[in-house]
């Protein structure tokens, strides 16, 4: 079994159901820490350089959470949100599509894969039009594991409760 040691008060990325994140974007070179986080076995990282390719891995794969450029080499990433999102989000209804789960003991938490649009720059436009698509979340670069992991600590353990 392996044992990742986390500073006091941070969750592990499995801990929160985050065990494969599926990276679409043509530039691959921006996502440092979660290559880093893949190297250290805490976090099965996958990357597609296009949306033809993210759409093919979306039919045979189960991630925990997408991060999809904005702007694709070979399409928008709006438009693959199209293509992507019947594949990705049936995945906690339908056991044809959710794959195997490396661990059960977090049922309930964390199951449903979250799609984020990811631009270079914010947009209100492009963050409204994300929402309303329904994807999990609008991000801004730089993102890093601890934006990814912050979406998925449950709300019982959120600040604002914890501290009410």
């Amino acid at each position: 079994m392996d044992t990742i040691i986390h500073s006091a008060g941070e969750s592990s990325l499995r801990s929160v159901g985050i065990n494969e994140i599926v990276i679409v974007d043509g530039t691959c070179d921006r996502y440092g820490d979660f290559v880093q986080a893949a190297q250290a076995g805490e976090v099965g990282v996958h990357f597609c350089v296009d949306g033809r390719s993210a759409v093919r891995l979306s039919r045979r794969f189960r991630a925990d959470a997408w991060l999809v450029a904005a702007e694709l080499p070979d399409m928008s990433g709006f438009d693959l949100l199209d293509m992507l999102s019947p594949h990705v989000l049936q995945g906690g209804v339908d056991p044809l599509l959710s794959g195997s789960r490396i661990s059960l003991d977090q049922i309930g938490h964390g199951m449903r894969s979250g799609i984020f649009i990811v631009s270079d720059a914010y947009r209100l436009e492009d963050e409204q039009r994300a929402l309303t698509s329904g994807v999990a979340g609008y991000l801004v670069r730089p993102i890093t594991l601890d934006v990814i992991r912050a979406t998925r600590i449950p709300s019982c353990m959120s600040p604002v409760t914890a501290m009410g």
